[in-house]
């Protein structure tokens, strides 16, 4: 909204919006505010720009208001005057393009306590379009405008000048969006099946108990990661992908499957795993055990043929010298080289120990002689 307020339109005496340059100069004008509703006068100078001005000097109008009043104004006779409009794309699923009206009845009325439009429109066809002005920084209508099951456009008027809106309604597509398009959401399936696209429309309420409701197959905008919304009548709506959710169920129950397969694999493996395990150890076990039975029954058989091949205590009672016979339990020995060795005939046992001629007995186990 601009500072600068060049009123270049203002109402005439018989209610009319009509530009600064269609009137007479001064008072002569017999213009009027629409807002405030006071006379205005026409300047036609060669250095200040056309425009109108409120002729009192301590006039108590704002001159804000007074302003978008007068857009407010003028934008329903624009409508009505050339009985078209440029209206924006219908969630880049139907394209912007003009609608020309055969009737157009505006209410004029900037501030008002009911639920009605500012415009209501009828096209050839007889749809009805109502279309709603707005300032982003004024509330005109103190309740919220009826349009459950109809087609209604809202315009911002809060960027736009006296001299620029004229275009701005008929070409251009900013500061406008459909609260409600009732024909256009009616169309949305027939218009994909026309481009070989199978969608169904499915109210956002159903989308809860989806299986795939955090992996929406819904439609989305380009580059955008999340499904279109569609609002309509205060509802929203996504458009079903009914192909793709099925594909998509399908691919997630034969991952379910191939996971659960593959689960009882791991399962089947960490079992097998298990029972090679036990009997390895129960291998192990009888090995071991039968080991130690072997090595048990081998033991007696292994002292008794230690105790055989230990070597003798060195004593004359163990030499081969030794006349045993003779000894009878004597604690001498009776050495036959006694003579030679010049010792005496009962030696005592010990000698042994340092006797140089000492030859030791070779015992053999009694039952390699059997």
């Amino acid at each position: 909204m601009i500072n600068n307020y060049i009123f270049s339109w203002a109402e005439s005496a018989n209610g009319k919006m009509v530009h600064v340059d269609t009137v007479k100069r001064g008072l002569e004008c017999n213009c009027f505010c629409p807002n405030c509703h006071e006379k205005l006068m026409a300047r036609h100078g060669d250095i200040r720009e056309h425009g109108f001005a409120h002729h009192s000097y301590n006039r108590g109008a704002n001159l804000k208001i007074c302003y978008m009043v007068t857009l407010y104004k003028l934008a329903e006779q624009i409508i009505q005057t050339n009985k078209k409009i440029h209206v924006p794309s219908y969630y880049k699923i139907f394209p912007e393009k003009d609608i020309e009206f055969i009737d157009v009845k505006i209410d004029s009325s900037y501030e008002r306590e009911d639920k009605q439009p500012d415009v209501i429109a009828t096209t050839g066809d007889g749809k009805q379009y109502l279309i709603e002005f707005i300032f982003s920084y004024k509330i005109q209508h103190k309740q919220a405008i009826d349009y459950e099951n109809m087609t209604c456009l809202e315009i911002d008027l809060s960027n736009q000048n006296l001299e620029t809106l004229e275009a701005f309604l008929l070409e251009s597509n900013e500061d406008r969006k459909w609260i409600n398009n009732q024909t256009y959401f009616e169309r949305i399936e027939s218009r994909y099946a026309q481009a070989q696209k199978n969608v169904k429309v499915i109210e956002e309420t159903e989308c809860i108990t989806c299986k795939l409701r955090y992996r929406c197959c819904g439609v989305r905008e380009k580059g955008d990661s999340q499904p279109l919304i569609i609002e309509n009548s205060g509802k929203k709506y996504r458009i079903c992908k009914p192909d793709k959710r099925t594909s998509e169920l399908e691919r997630i129950k034969q991952k379910k499957q191939e996971a659960k397969l593959e689960k009882s694999k791991k399962e089947t493996r960490i079992q097998e795993k298990q029972c090679q395990t036990e009997i390895e150890e129960e291998k192990k076990l009888k090995y071991n055990k039968e080991n130690q039975t072997q090595k048990e029954e081998y033991q007696p058989k292994l002292d008794e043929q230690t105790a055989l091949e230990a070597p003798l205590e060195k004593s004359c009672f163990n030499c081969q010298t030794n006349l045993s016979w003779k000894n009878r339990g004597s604690k001498y020995a009776n050495c036959g080289a006694w003579k030679r060795l010049q010792i005496p005939i009962k030696t005592p046992p010990e000698y042994a120990q340092t006797c140089k001629s000492f030859k030791p007995l070779h015992r053999t186990n009694s039952k390699s002689k059997h």
